[in-house]
């Protein structure tokens, strides 16, 4: 799937490239170890200066994303931003999806108002504005898991304007809402599919799957974002770190 710089100068060049890069390296379609497309190569593509490309490595070399090995290119060093929250217990996925594209489909992106799970979660009156945004991850045609973030809409309404199919939303909080996620309080069961969420992952209704419900807190303490997600527990495993 050929990505597409947008050159109208809403947003800069090379915050789109580093985004772009972000997505891929995060979601899977490189592994640790794995040299980036050259620099060179990247300025063909999206037709832009070396400037604008070496911004956007720049920017995931400070993430501690990727590297430079002197004579040979550019490496991915980590699958895990330097911003991202520390997680003691993380999904991973099951094998590898091989050179498939990943990419997310937005199944709905409204306002609505919040039920009292939800204004419990983000610590909202019930019945106020927040947007909720569903999206489903693909490895290729192969849809991985679903994921629905629950937003208080007088935080950020603008957000209602952006596609997040192909931005990352914890990128745009760093870096248009200047907000960091500091830490995030989890809980993860194994449910069985209902019929919507059989046909978005395209197995069988009743199959087992995993569901985890988060909240993510900024720095202050403020809850900023309420997740509930579904992964196909024929693709993913729980990991689990201990500190011994």
């Amino acid at each position: 799937m050929k990505r597409e710089l947008d050159f109208s100068g809403r947003e800069q060049l090379y915050y789109q490239i580093y985004d772009f890069m972000y997505q891929d390296i995060v979601g899977g379609k490189y592994a640790v170890g794995d040299f980036l497309p050259a620099e060179s190569e990247m300025v063909n593509d999206y037709k832009v200066s070396r400037a604008t490309v070496r911004k956007a490595m720049d920017m995931l070399a400070d993430e501690g994303l990727i590297e430079k090995k002197r004579g040979y290119g550019t490496y991915v060093k980590s699958l895990t931003a330097k911003s991202d929250n520390q997680k003691i217990v993380g999904f991973q996925r099951a094998h590898s999806e091989g050179e498939r594209v990943a990419y997310k489909k937005i199944q709905k992106q409204v306002v609505c108002k919040a039920d009292q799970d939800i204004a419990q979660k983000l610590n909202l009156e019930n019945g106020a504005s927040v947007i909720e945004l569903e999206r489903v991850r693909y490895a290729g045609e192969k849809p991985m898991y679903i994921e629905t973030n629950y937003l208080d809409y007088e935080w950020i309404p603008e957000a209602m304007e952006r596609d997040f199919s192909k931005e990352s939303l914890r990128v745009y909080y760093v870096n248009h809402c200047h907000i960091k996620l500091a830490k995030a309080e989890e809980k993860i069961y194994s449910v069985l599919a209902d019929e919507r969420q059989a046909k978005l992952l395209q197995i069988k209704e009743n199959t087992p799957i995993f569901y985890v419900e988060r909240v993510s807190y900024d720095e202050s303490g403020t809850p900023r974002e309420y997740v509930k997600a579904y992964y196909r527990a024929d693709t993913y495993y729980l990991s689990v770190k201990l500190e011994l």
